[in-house]
């Protein structure tokens, strides 16, 4: 059996509407107030619009709309989070992912990691669900999520 790291990883927690998404902290670029943004026309409902961030137009996605498959309230959000791409091979540097609330940096390592054991949240663009503490946050599948974001481009 393999051994567990016990190395904390710094991550961020980053608050959506119901829920929460974790990711490493080395891929946020920054979190800002929710700017003014162009949004997306005959678009998909997740695809919100673009943000002119560093002389670069990021796609704005809603994360929660794409795992859950049903409308949120993104547009009620009062955060942008930067995110940097995590395939330095394509031509997507950065994107954005709007959040409810400041993003809490945590420490974590493998065997604080408890997955939540059900079949209900079957996306291709959620890796897994783990609890945090008292929450449930979801690790997205940044690759397909990415790929998902040149598709729209």
């Amino acid at each position: 059996m393999a051994e567990l790291s016990t190395d904390p990883i710094p991550c961020m927690l980053i608050p959506l509407q119901q829920h929460y998404f974790l990711l490493p902290n080395t891929t946020i670029a920054e979190v800002i107030p929710m700017p003014r943004i162009t949004l997306a026309e005959d678009k998909p409902s997740y695809y919100i619009g673009q943000y002119e961030w560093q002389f670069q137009q990021l796609a704005i996605l809603d994360l929660e709309n794409l795992i859950e498959n049903e409308d949120s309230h993104s547009k009620e959000a009062n955060k942008l989070c930067i995110t940097h791409s995590i395939n330095p091979d394509t031509k997507l540097q950065a994107y954005a992912l709007p959040c409810h609330g400041s993003p809490q940096l945590i420490h974590i390592n493998e065997s604080a990691l408890k997955l939540v054991d059900d079949n209900t949240a079957t996306s291709a663009y959620l890796h897994c669900r783990t609890h945090i503490g008292n929450k449930i946050a979801y690790i997205p599948n940044l690759d397909e999520l990415e790929e998902l974001i040149l598709q729209h481009r």
